[in-house]
This record gives structure tokens, C-alpha cells and sequence, in this order.
């Protein structure tokens, strides 16, 4: 194997398996906003987020996994603490949080009071574990326009309305903090298109960079399928319009499959795609293999809408976020598939060659991640 095909495998391992490894992932911050039942005169904030991260002063914009910060191990003890010792901790630690946001309601700044602290447990320590902070807020006699500033060190914020008054498909997503839109809790106030277009395509960039690590195993094994570029684009297209068509009928609320089904089958088809890798004998792309790859697009198009629900779409420009989002997925796609192929045409290895020094060792390796993670997510890791 030449040094610049053993250097290429290397970098790829490194993706495969540093993507992997990372099990500190971390989810935007929710704030959910609206009336209080039972608090005449106040506003309810409901905010989760990750208590581990706020005490242990993680600072969070430009990560998405605790290990990437200088400050992990600090982290890493507070995940060992049990439910009860964080939420003290977060009830003591929280006028540290409220000074750094800004709640405007009509124009005047308006105080947080905290009520009550939950967190919620996760059984797995590798897992990152919600805490939900309870908020009350004065609301001014009248109301008016609400906005929040966010600072980007606290991480991604997305904000939502609820209860009585509110318009529950409203969704403003702040990816590197900054200034909410302003909006009531009758109405939203629509964003510029131009923002839904660059906030979507963000959001689809980086749930494949670096968040999506299944959806990169996937076409890393597209990848290795052979050195053809037809069969490459052929691959690649087929998989894109199935999460496509997926992606839209779920966001629309035409299809509603269960994470706790999708997800193995997730981690099925990475383990499947790497195993046919391996199988392959005969050159070119069989039928087989394309009603695979579609197949396996349906699927990865339900985990691409579970991702997007969680920040939800803008009423006012639903169509646009959507393709806006899905735009994004595939740029993220394109920035993992394009380099590595253009270094292997540059080698031009022949086919006995890439078979060995890449198709064989980087599907092995795909398929060997795949199985792990049908196991953890069906839960058989906790029973051995």
C-alpha cells in the first residue's frame, strides 16, 4: 500500500472511529415560553438544557460534544453526580445563568425567578442528560413584544411557544446565540426568508458535520463501494431522494415512525452497506444495491425529521425551511464524500489496490461501528 493511500485510510479511520467514540454530545438549549396556569399575572419559562454544562462553564459555541472543551473533566464529575446533587447545584448555580440572558417584554427587561429544578435521569453515563429549569416572569400590564438574547457561549438556542395564547408551531433557532425575533404569545412575527434560508442550511450543515456521525459512516460506505464516479452519483442520488421524500412526509406529519424503531434500523443500514462492500465481486452497480441504497434513504430521511422536529419549522415559510434544511444535509454530505474521492482518483489506484487498502479495511470498520450501535440502541450492550 503506497503512503498516500495509507495516510488517506488513516484520515478516514479517524473519522470513522474519532466520530464513533464521541459520547457527549450535546442538544440545542429549549426554551419554551408562554402564560402561566397558575401564576395570574406571570409568565412561564420552561428552559432544558444540559445543567453539567452551565456549572461547569463549558464554553459552548462552535461544539457540539463536551470532550471538545478544555473544560470535559469538569463536566464529566458533574455527570456522576445523581439527579438530586445536580439540581441543587443548578438551584444554587442559576443567578450565574439569568445575568447572562435577557428577557425584553415590550421593550423593558424583565427578571427571571426560578421555581423549581428536574433532571431528568439517563441510565447510560455516556448519555447526555436534560435538565429542566421551571421560570417565572412578571408580565407587564398589556404585554407586548417578546425577545430574548442569548449569548453563544451558552450554546444553540432554540425557542418555542406553549400553553394558552400561544402558537404552537412558532420556532425561532438562534445557532451561535445573538437576538431573537420579537414576537407575541397570540402571533409570531414572520422571519426574512433570507434568515429561514441561511438558519436551515446551518442547521442541515451541521447535523451532518459534526453531528450526524451515522449519517457520515453512511456515505463513507457509499464511498467505498468502488472508485466509479457514475456509481458514486448513482449512490449518492438515490439516497438523497429517498431522505428527501422521507424528510418532507414526516415533517408534514404524514409519516411518524418511532426513534426507537428508526434509530437501530439506522445503524443497521451503516453495518448492511459495509457488508456488502466486502461481499462485492462483480464490478459496476447492481439493482440490488440501488433498492439498498434507497431503502436505506427512507430511513435516514425518518432520523433527519426527528432532528428537524426538535427546533420545528416556521409556519410562514415551511417549504423554504424545509428545502433550505435538506440543502444543507447534502452540502454536509458533499464536504465528507467529495475530498476523500478526489484524493482516490488522484492515486489512481487500481482496482486490486483500493480493494485492499480501502474497501476492505474502511467497510470492516463501518460494519464493525454499525453492529455496535444496533446492539447499544436496542439495548443489548446493558445486558451483557
Amino acid at each position: 500500500m503506497s503512503f498516500k493511500l495509507r495516510s488517506l485510510v488513516f484520515a478516514v479511520f479517524m473519522l470513522v472511529f474519532g466520530s464513533a467514540l464521541q459520547a457527549h454530545e450535546l442538544r440545542p438549549v429549549v426554551m419554551d415560553i408562554g402564560i402561566s396556569d397558575d401564576r395570574p399575572g406571570q409568565m412561564a419559562i420552561r428552559l432544558t438544557l444540559s445543567g453539567e454544562a452551565v456549572l461547569a462553564g463549558l464554553d459552548l459555541s462552535g461544539i457540539t460534544d463536551t470532550d471538545a472543551s478544555d473544560r470535559s473533566a469538569a463536566y464529566d464529575a458533574l455527570r456522576a453526580l445523581s439527579s438530586a446533587d445536580l439540581a441543587s447545584r443548578m438551584r444554587a448555580g442559576f443567578a450565574d445563568l439569568a445575568a447572562d440572558i435577557t428577557l425584553r417584554i415590550g421593550g423593558e427587561e424583565a427578571a427571571l425567578a426560578l421555581i423549581d429544578v428536574s433532571v431528568i435521569e439517563e441510565a447510560d453515563l455516556r448519555l447526555a442528560r436534560d435538565t429542566v429549569l421551571e421560570i417565572g416572569v412578571h408580565q407587564p400590564a398589556g404585554g407586548g413584544e417578546i425577545s430574548v438574547d442569548w449569548p453563544g457561549a451558552r450554546g444553540a438556542l432554540l425557542i418555542r411557544q406553549m400553553g394558552v395564547g400561544s402558537d404552537p408551531a412558532y420556532a425561532d433557532y438562534l445557532p451561535d446565540g445573538g437576538t431573537s425575533n420579537s414576537f407575541t404569545l397570540a402571533t409570531g412575527v414572520p422571519p426574512p426568508v433570507g434568515e429561514v434560508i441561511t438558519t436551515y442550511v446551518h442547521s442541515g450543515i451541521i447535523h451532518i458535520i459534526p453531528a450526524g456521525l451515522d449519517h457520515i459512516l453512511f456515505v463513507i460506505g457509499l464511498l467505498a463501494y468502488s472508485l466509479s464516479g457514475r456509481a458514486l452519483i448513482w449512490q449518492v442520488s438515490l439516497f438523497t431522494v429517498a431522505h428527501t421524500l422521507t424528510l418532507g412526509l414526516a415533517s408534514l406529519g404524514w409519516v411518524n415512525v418511532s426513534g426507537d424503531i428508526v434509530e437501530p434500523l439506522i445503524a443497521l443500514s451503516i453495518a448492511w452497506i459495509g457488508i456488502e462492500n466486502m461481499r462485492r465481486t462483480r464490478s459496476g452497480l447492481r439493482p440490488s444495491r440501488a433498492l439498498v441504497v434507497f431503502g436505506f434513504g427512507l430511513l435516514h430521511g425518518l432520523g433527519f425529521a426527528s432532528v428537524l422536529s426538535e427546533f420545528g419549522l416556521p409556519t410562514s415559510a415551511f417549504i423554504v425551511g424545509l428545502v433550505s434544511f435538506n440543502i444543507g444535509v447534502e452540502i454536509g454530505q458533499l464536504l465528507i464524500v467529495l475530498p476523500v474521492f478526489v484524493a482516490l482518483k488522484a492515486m489512481k489506484l487500481s482496482a486490486p489496490t483500493f480493494r485492499r487498502g480501502f474497501q476492505l479495511p474502511v467497510s470492516a470498520a463501518i460494519s464493525a461501528i454499525g453492529l455496535f450501535w444496533v446492539a447499544e440502541r436496542t439495548g443489548l450492550v446493558g445486558m451483557l
